[in-house]
């Protein structure tokens, strides 16, 4: 009798996965089909020059372009029957400067706001015995700080203008509106206590300096 070899296994159980392409490498990569050609395409001739040229798979093409087009990196009109995509070289630079400007004006306005709560806190503890509560305040807005701190690294990672830039910054605006509304939180409170534990009047409060109009801050 003659023994058989032994089989080796298949070779493609050996060989490790090739990674696909996250959203944000399709996007770069489909933007350098226009800005590299400068020319007019249509659907279905990006569905089949994205796979040849860039990697993308057809399937996914449709998303990418659009998610470009809604991020005003590429242009898209019609023509006819069908729709026309195109972004020249020097309006994709443009178009990207654009956008980072605004992130960081974005930025800037949520630094003014932080640093009037900040101002608004310091306020609060003038001619105050310090308390448990206002530790605990403390504690929270050296934990907003951090949290600051972290957003504004994370800005700088989505200078690429990608969808998750505009995800960020309302994150970032929610995070500054709850900690707006926090303080608020926190003079209601107070007031309560000194008026229940010293019988402190709303007229005393006046002299405290908290505007009347003080609120929740919705969006």
């Amino acid at each position: 009798t003659h023994r058989l070899p032994p089989q080796q296994p298949p070779a493609n159980r050996t060989m490790s996965k090739r990674k696909g392409l996250s959203l944000e490498e399709k996007r770069e990569r489909m933007l350098e089909i226009f800005t590299e050609s400068s020319e007019f395409f249509n659907l279905k001739e990006l569905e089949k020059i994205a796979p040849k040229r860039k990697g993308i798979v057809s399937q996914s093409v449709k998303e990418v372009v659009t998610s470009l087009v809604d991020d005003g990196m590429v242009n898209f009109d019609k023509c006819g029957n069908q729709g026309i995509y195109w972004c020249l070289p020097s309006e994709a630079l443009q178009k990207k400067k654009n956008l980072l400007a605004k992130l960081e004006a974005a930025a800037a306005e949520q630094d003014a706001s932080f640093e009037k709560l900040t101002a608004q806190e310091t306020d609060l503890k003038v001619g105050r015995e310090e308390t448990d509560a206002r530790t605990a305040d403390i504690a929270a807005i050296g934990k907003l700080e951090a949290e600051l701190a972290e957003l504004r690294s994370a800005l700088k990672r989505f200078e690429s203008c990608g969808p998750a830039a505009k995800a960020a910054l309302a994150g970032f605006a929610g995070t500054t509106r709850d900690a707006a509304n926090r303080w608020t939180d926190n003079v209601y409170a107070m007031r309560s206590y000194l008026r229940d534990n010293f019988g402190i009047t709303e007229e005393q409060f006046d002299g405290f300096g908290i505007p009347a109009e003080l609120d929740y801050v919705e969006f």
